[in-house]
This record gives structure tokens, C-alpha cells and sequence, in this order.
């Protein structure tokens, strides 16, 4: 078995799995609406619903779970397409593949089960110092969108694959100017 593939199954499952407990959770232990305090004034768990993907986008639209479900399978086709074009070895990239394949699978879960997906993580500016520091350095926004585990291992998953790409190039980069 090349070195890659447990790497890649078990960050998928990872964080699959604890986005879909985190969810669970949410559900069973708070109303929709309703918040549990973290760090006052700054960070909360919090459970919503979003029928549209990030920033709500198309939630009023009729067929939008359709459009999710083909933007999944495109999502999941280029993921395994890319983690079989990779290196035997390659590690780094093979985590953050599992985590763009996890976070496009719960979410995917939620739409096909509920027809929305479950949000946790809230994040706000809810009094000063944060509330000022957020309108000085981020433009006024005080409330930022609420967001789960599947959000941030897509985040987290995309993140890394950019910045070894970046230094893959520079790299080449380096050794092309060397030469």
C-alpha cells in the first residue's frame, strides 16, 4: 500500500467523522437558534441551518440541491483524479485532499439527508475591544458567517494544497533560474 493512501482515508475519515458528530450534537443539544457561549463576545457554538452554501448562496433558489449534488460529484471526481495523480509518498498532499474529500462529504451528507446543512461556529465582535477592532481592521463587520467542521476542512484542505503548490513552484522556479 503506497504510503499516501492511509494518510488520505484516515484524514477523510477524520474529519468526517467529527463533522458529522459535531452536527449531531448541535442538533440533539441545542434549538435552532439558540448558542453556548465559548469565549464571550467573540466565539460561540451556535446552531443553524443554511439551505444555499457559503454566504447562503442560492438558498431561495428551487433547484439548488441539484446544483449542490452535481458541483459534489465534480468536487469528488477531481479530488480522487488528483490524489491518483500524486506521488506514492506524498503525504501533505494526501491530507489535504482527504480534507477537501471530508468536507465535500458532510456537507453532502446534510443536503441529501435534510436538504441543508447544519452550522455551528460563530464567530462576532459582540462588545469592545472586539467590536472595535473588527470595524477598524475588517472593514465594520461584526457577526462573520456561521460555518461547521466541513467548512473548515475544505478551508484547511485547500489551504495546504495551494502553499505546496506555491512552493512547488517556487521551487522549479529556483532550479530553472540555477540552471
Amino acid at each position: 500500500m503506497a504510503p499516501k493512501l492511509p494518510v488520505f482515508l484516515a484524514t477523510a475519515l477524520a474529519f468526517y467523522g467529527f463533522d458529522q458528530w459535531s452536527k449531531w450534537w448541535v442538533r440533539a443539544n441545542l434549538a435552532e437558534g439558540e448558542s453556548i457561549s465559548i469565549l464571550p463576545n467573540f466565539l460561540a457554538i451556535s446552531h443553524a441551518t443554511n439551505k444555499g452554501a457559503a454566504f447562503s448562496f442560492l438558498q431561495g433558489f428551487e433547484y439548488r440541491l441539484y446544483v449542490f449534488y452535481a458541483f459534489t460529484a465534480v468536487a469528488l471526481f477531481v479530488v480522487v483524479q488528483s490524489f491518483r495523480q500524486l506521488e506514492p509518498g506524498d503525504k501533505a498532499q494526501s491530507f489535504a485532499l482527504g480534507a477537501i474529500l471530508a468536507g465535500a462529504l458532510g456537507n453532502f451528507t446534510d443536503r441529501l439527508l435534510a436538504g441543508q446543512v447544519t452550522d455551528m461556529v460563530k464567530v462576532y465582535a459582540g462588545a469592545d475591544p472586539w467590536r472595535a477592532w473588527a470595524r477598524e481592521y475588517l472593514g465594520g463587520r461584526t457577526v462573520y458567517p456561521i460555518w461547521n467542521v466541513a467548512d473548515a476542512a475544505i478551508f484547511v484542505g485547500v489551504g495546504v494544497f495551494v502553499i505546496l503548490y506555491l512552493l512547488e513552484l517556487r521551487t522549479k522556479f529556483t532550479a530553472a533560474r540555477a540552471a
